[in-house]
């Protein structure tokens, strides 16, 4: 009997979709197959009022399923910090009137001077609204930067976790799963000093980003990496060995109690049969 490491109907999902049409089809496929752990993304097109609806539609008609949206500063920047921060205001307003408890709030790439989501949870720490726990908020944290940007991520880190409203930590996709046992020490440490110090926080969850190679991916990353995505030679060279890498990265989530994040497309059975596999060791 092989050992599964995680149970598709635990991990976390991130949902991709250009229409509601889309949203519903692949929001009813998940509901089909017991996939209740969805995230929505805010990047590229799915932004602002896009975004808004459809996790209206999300939460009203498919009941069952627990939404975490994303706010990206970066995607829903609106021309100044006032604007920008106003919009982050409305944003929270509407996803807590639709039932969401969580909003995983990121500054994107490319981070504004003006704002990013640092300055952003001291300005929300100030509003009673958001600091009643009502509503808690997620932050990225990236371990694998190289040293001299590894000690800036620590710090934007701490600034984030003083703000008292950070209850999860959603770490970014890398391939050196040898690097990032060395900083979940530093991670919990972190983790373990914030629940000391502020008794309203219980507990920091910890999620991980999980992207399923494929030969396209692969090609298409050797092309055109992406920012802040540290993927080494070796797990660009073949499916095969991209697979085994993964497989030590998710063996690595699972010694740290770290729940996956799937970032890549999930639609069809196809590609939930293969994701299935890649937790049966």
């Amino acid at each position: 009997m092989k050992n599964i490491l995680f149970n598709v109907t635990e991990i976390r999902i991130e949902i991709s979709f250009k229409s509601f049409d889309e949203l519903r089809k692949t929001l009813s496929f998940y509901q089909r197959n017991n996939l209740y752990k969805i995230n929505i993304p805010c990047k590229n097109t799915l932004k602002k009022d896009f975004l808004l609806k459809s996790i209206e539609i999300a939460k009203e008609e498919f009941t069952n399923i627990d939404i975490i949206p994303h706010f990206s500063i970066l995607h829903e920047f609106k021309r100044n910090m006032i604007n920008t921060q106003d919009s982050l205001f409305n944003f929270m307003e509407a996803v807590k009137y639709y039932g969401c408890k969580h909003v995983l709030l990121v500054s994107g790439s490319q981070k504004r001077t003006s704002l990013d989501s640092v300055s952003a949870l001291c300005m929300l720490k100030e509003n009673s609204l958001f600091f009643n726990q009502d509503i808690s908020f997620g932050v990225a944290f990236n371990p694998y930067l190289p040293p001299y940007l590894f000690d800036e991520e620590i710090l934007r880190l701490e600034k984030k976790l003083q703000s008292g409203l950070v209850s999860s930590i959603w770490i970014q996709f890398g391939t050196d799963y040898k690097l990032l046992k060395s900083r979940i020490e530093i991670l919990s440490r972190m983790r373990s000093a914030t629940i000391n110090k502020n008794p309203k926080i219980s507990k920091i969850s910890l999620f991980g980003s999980i992207l399923i190679p494929s030969k396209q991916f692969l090609a298409r990353f050797k092309y055109r990496p992406w920012k802040g995505v540290y993927c080494s030679n070796e797990f660009l060279e073949s499916e095969e060995m991209a697979h085994k890498i993964i497989t030590n990265l998710l063996k690595t989530y699972k010694q740290n109690e770290i729940c996956p994040l799937i970032e890549s497309c999930i639609t069809t059975d196809e590609h939930l049969k293969k994701l299935s596999n890649i937790f049966n060791l």
